[in-house]
C-alpha cells in the first residue's frame, strides 16, 4: 500500500495521518517489523522526516510475517491449498496442542489461524506415527483436503529406514493382513480376519553399516539402510513389517529392536510426491538424511 506524505512530518506522524483509527503503539511495532519502505529501504525508525509529497509503502503486519515464514516448525512446501512441514520425532501427528501435549496439528492450526486472523486453518490428511519424522502434510481448506484424499492411492511415499542386521535380499516386498491387539501392538497375520487390514510394503537396501556410522559390505554389516515405499498406509506398518523380516528398526523396542540402542525410532519419511488437490499437477517433496541418522553405538547406548 502506497501512503504519500500531506506535509512535513515524522513517519509515525504520516501513518497516524493515513490510519486515524490506529494508536501509536501499534504503529510502532509495525515499524519495528519493518512493515515499512522508503525507497526499497526497510524503515525502522519512527522519528524519521519524510517531506511533503514523498511517498511510503506500507505492507501489513500479518503479510509481513507470511512473507518471512516466521513459523516455529519448518516449512517445506506452501501454497493457497497445501503446507507441507517436518515433523520432528516424538511429537503426535494430531490432536491440539496443550502445555503438556504437543501435536503439529495443534501446532500447524495455531499459525495459520494467527497468520491469517481466523480466515485459514489446517485440516489433517494423514498421519506419522509419534516416533517418526518427517515430511507431513495438511490441507488449508476442506476442498483441498478432499481433493488430496481422494487421489491418496496416487501419492508416494517414501521412508529411510535403519535396521537390525541385513534384509535376506537387496528388495523386496512385504505383505500381510494387519491388526492391533487390545494393548496396542500392531501384528501380522497370514489369513484375512475381522478388523484385519491388508498391507504392503516395498523395500531396497541403500548401504550397510558396522556401527558407529561406518560403511561396510553386506557380510560385515550389523545395520542396513533401507529406502522403504508404502503400497497401503496402515498404523505401525513399516515397523512391524520390517521386524516381521527379522530386521526391526534400530531403537523399535516396540517392535523387537535391541534395548541396549537408545529408544529413537531410526524411521524416517523423507519423501511425497502427490497431486496438487486444486491444479493435479504433481509436488515432489525431499528432505535429506537427517544427521546422525545412521550411527548406533552398542555399547554407549547412544
Amino acid at each position: 500500500m502506497k501512503i504519500t506524505a500531506s506535509r512535513t512530518a515524522s513517519l509515525l506522524e504520516i501513518l497516524l495521518d493515513a490510519f486515524p483509527e490506529s494508536n501509536k503503539t501499534h504503529l510502532k511495532k509495525a515499524i519495528r517489523y519493518g512493515c515499512v519502505s522508503f525507497s526499497g529501504k526497510v524503515l525502522e525508525n519512527p522519528a524519521f522526516l519524510l517531506q511533503e509529497g514523498q511517498h511510503v509503502e506500507f505492507k501489513k503486519y500479518q503479510e509481513r510475517e507470511a512473507a518471512k515464514g516466521n513459523a516455529p516448525f519448518k516449512i517445506l512446501f506452501e501454497d493457497d491449498a497445501v503446507m507441507a512441514v517436518v515433523k520432528p520425532a516424538g511429537i503426535l501427528s494430531c490432536g491440539r496442542t496443550t502445555e503438556r501435549t504437543r501435536s503439529m496439528f495443534g501446532a500447524v492450526d495455531y499459525y495459520l489461524r494467527q497468520k491469517t486472523r481466523g480466515r485459514e486453518r489446517a485440516y489433517t490428511v494423514h498421519r506419522l506415527d509419534r516416533e517418526v519424522g518427517g515430511i507431513l502434510l495438511f490441507a488449508k481448506s476442506g476442498q483441498a483436503k478432499d481433493g488430496l484424499q481422494e487421489h491418496w492411492p496416487e501419492v508416494r511415499k517414501d521412508y529411510y529406514a535403519l535396521v537390525e542386521g541385513v534384509p535376506p535380499k537387496e528388495k523386496g516386498t512385504l505383505q500381510s493382513w494387519l491388526k492391533e491387539n487390545a494393548r496396542q501392538v500392531v501384528y501380522s497375520l497370514r489369513e484375512e480376519q475381522e478388523g484385519a487390514k491388508w498391507a504392503m510394503t516395498h523395500y531396497r537396501v541403500l548401504a550397510y553399516y558396522a556401527g558407529k556410522g561406518k560403511k561396510t559390505g553386506r557380510d560385515d554389516a550389523l545395520f542396513s539402510l533401507l529406502q522403504v515405499r508404502l503400497e497401503t498406509g496402515r498404523k505401525n506398518q513399516i515397523r512391524v513389517h520390517l521386524s516381521d523380516m527379522g530386521c526391526p528398526i534400530v531403537g523399535d523396542r516396540k517392535y523387537g529392536a535391541d534395548a541396549k540402542v537408545k529408544r529413537r525410532v531410526r524411521l524416517y519419511a523423507f519423501a511425497i510426491n502427490f497431486p496438487h488437490p486444486l491444479t493435479g499437477e504433481r509436488v515432489d517433496l525431499e528432505m535429506p538424511l537427517p544427521e546422525n541418522f545412521v550411527y548406533v553405538d552398542n555399547q554407549t547406548e547412544y
